[in-house]
């Protein structure tokens, strides 16, 4: 059996039982990862070396971090005052709010590491507002709305780069850093409307577990007894806080670097027990980003996802065929692949074949580049699409929560895509 139709097969097998849900997210990636390395699709070595990746080192020290901000009781503080100007009062404000700021901060920052900043200052809202406001309703808007974010300039997430060096071998026009806010601006805000609308709606019906608070455990109950920590270890974190903001906002070191140095830094100074610290660290949320990448990069070694495209694309590739079509086709298999793949990976495989489809139908290379760059980055549909929406694991969400309040909006805004491409950039 040819390896790009078993890696289909363990895709498959994968997309299954993430959406049955029998066994843990975790060991699913896992065994799809192992299975890909034991049947010699991807080096064995490549099954668990992303545990050392920039993205699974960044999410875990921001874990920590996060968790200090509560420990010292900064995230109460934080907490108590946003909710004395009202955030805390209404949950479509709130949506509003954090997924805005998220949205605006991931077009300049990691949408990781925004996230993985956001994540505590909301967990201190909701944990302030005695029940008035829940985490669940407003995690996972944050989450998708920095995926959303993330498309709208050159610097947003690291598929534009990619595609930016493609457009430069190809010797064609490179794209400006505002380029893609022509659509990504108004893609995000449909995000941003759909979350405080229909998606909340979606929301209030889907997600009933109760509401989970990562780090909230830290705050008493205002019936009990509290012992504060030092004022101190207070001013102390906050200060180690707004510098690892920004290390990653000036880009000093790697954002991994950035966040291991505050982690170092809170443990150096007594702010935190780093073996208490380690033991709060959401490794379901870790498993689930390392193993993803590997059997991703199972998916594209393999030529699996090559060959699907090309499969698909050769309904409609020969030289009669509307390039509109062809680019319609391109953007669906690009917004499928990528909720389940890495956005570089799926942004590497599916160019060349865009390149050589528009080349042949006398369409504009640019435009293609463009188009299929914002397709995908639309990985909202599913938890281990993007590791900013995979974050947000530590909300408590199923796989399937994510497929229903996802899916309709991320078709939505493949569709805004679709209709816009021809307008803004010509075809």
């Amino acid at each position: 059996m040819e390896q790009s139709t078993l890696a289909i097969i363990i895709i498959v097998i994968t997309i299954i039982s993430f959406i049955l849900e029998k066994i843990p997210m975790a060991v699913t990636a896992t065994l799809s990862a192992l299975a890909m390395g034991i049947f010699g699709i991807i080096d064995l070595t490549d099954v668990y070396k992303n545990f050392g990746s920039t993205s699974v080192i960044m999410i875990a020290s921001m874990m920590i971090v996060g968790d200090s901000v509560f420990e010292c009781g900064l995230a109460e503080r934080i907490g108590n005052k946003l909710v004395g100007i009202g955030l805390g009062n209404d949950q479509r404000v709130l949506i509003f709010v954090m997924a805005g700021l998220s949205m605006v901060l991931s077009a300049f920052l990691s949408n990781s590491a925004v996230i993985a900043m956001l994540m505590p200052v909301c967990a201190s809202i909701v944990a302030s507002s005695k029940g008035k406001v829940q985490n669940k309703y407003t995690l996972m808007a944050m989450g998708m709305g920095a995926s959303a974010g993330g498309f709208c300039t050159l610097a947003g997430s690291t598929p534009q780069m990619t595609a930016q060096e493609f457009l430069i071998q190809e010797g064609l026009q490179p794209m400006d850093f505002f380029e893609l806010s022509k659509i990504g601006i108004p893609v995000a805000l449909i995000m941003l409307i759909y979350f405080v609308t229909l998606g909340y709606s979606i929301e209030k019906k889907v997600l009933l577990f109760d509401d989970v608070v990562p780090g909230a455990q830290e705050l008493p109950n205002s019936d009990q007894e509290k012992e504060e920590a030092p004022k101190w270890k207070m001013y102390v974190t906050g200060a180690i806080l707004i510098l690892c903001i920004l290390g990653f906002i000036v880009g000093i070191w790697n954002l991994a670097i950035v966040a291991l140095v505050g982690v170092a830094a809170l443990s150096v100074t007594g702010c935190i027990k780093i073996k208490k610290a380690l033991r709060k660290v959401d490794w379901n949320t870790i498993v689930i980003i390392a193993m993803a990448q590997g059997f991703a990069q199972g998916l594209d070694r393999s030529g699996a996802s090559e060959r699907i495209a090309s499969a698909i694309l050769s309904l409609f590739g020969n030289e009669s065929a509307s390039p509109y079509v062809v680019l319609v086709v391109l953007m669906v298999i690009t917004v499928v692949f990528t909720n389940f793949m890495s956005n570089v990976a799926v942004i590497s495989m599916i160019l060349p074949i865009a390149f050589s489809s528009a080349g042949m139908l006398g369409a504009s290379k640019e435009t293609f580049a463009i188009a299929l760059t914002i397709g995908c980055m639309l990985a909202t549909a599913t938890p281990v699409g993007s590791p900013c929406v995979t974050q947000t694991l530590v909300g408590g969400y199923r796989y399937k929560d994510y497929v229903k309040v996802g899916l309709p909006i991320t078709f939505v805004q493949m569709i805004v895509c679709i209709l816009l491409v021809p307008v803004v950039y010509g075809i």
